[in-house]
């Protein structure tokens, strides 16, 4: 099934980029709209909202929900799992933080659930979108996501 461009109230920071609604994409990935919804409330998912309130989805989106799949049925992750890799993001390097920042954050090191999953953080006080910003950016794109990991648990 190919999925089409839907573009009346898409944000001015994807103009050329097309956006797909929960159902189209629940459809193409052979799952519920639900089940988009669930991620999203376990912090593994930050959809486009509009101004109308109606999320969409990109195709690094998809690209990320299928790796979310892939984690929970062949690697046999649960959400708390994938919640925990994805906390282990060095958010405060990726996104440099001043220190009052960076001590304040409820993100910090000792966080379960990566940075995105947060209400109260330093980011977000200054106004930051967690969907556009370079961290969950990285999220989006797997093979850098890979990278990252492999540099945080590299050993010497």
């Amino acid at each position: 099934m190919a999925l089409t461009q839907h573009s009346p109230e898409q944000p001015e920071c994807l103009s050329n980029e097309a956006l797909f609604t929960p159902h189209e994409v629940a459809q193409k990935l052979d799952l519920s709209v639900e089940t988009l919804r669930l991620y999203e409330r376990e912090g593994l998912l930050v959809p486009y909202k509009l101004n109308s309130g109606h999320r969409r989805f990109t195709q690094s989106d998809v690209d990320w929900i299928t790796c979310i799949q892939k984690q929970i049925h062949e690697n046999k992750l649960n959400f708390a799992g994938i919640r925990y890799l994805l906390s282990l993001l060095p958010c405060h390097e990726m996104k440099p933080c001043c220190v009052e920042d960076y001590t304040t954050c409820p993100a910090g090191t000792k966080s379960c659930k990566p940075c995105w999953d947060f209400e109260n953080t330093p980011c977000r006080d200054h106004g930051d979108n967690c969907r556009t910003c370079v961290v969950y950016q990285q999220v989006l794109n797997i093979d850098n996501l890979k990278e990252i990991l492999s540099v945080k648990f590299k050993c010497d």
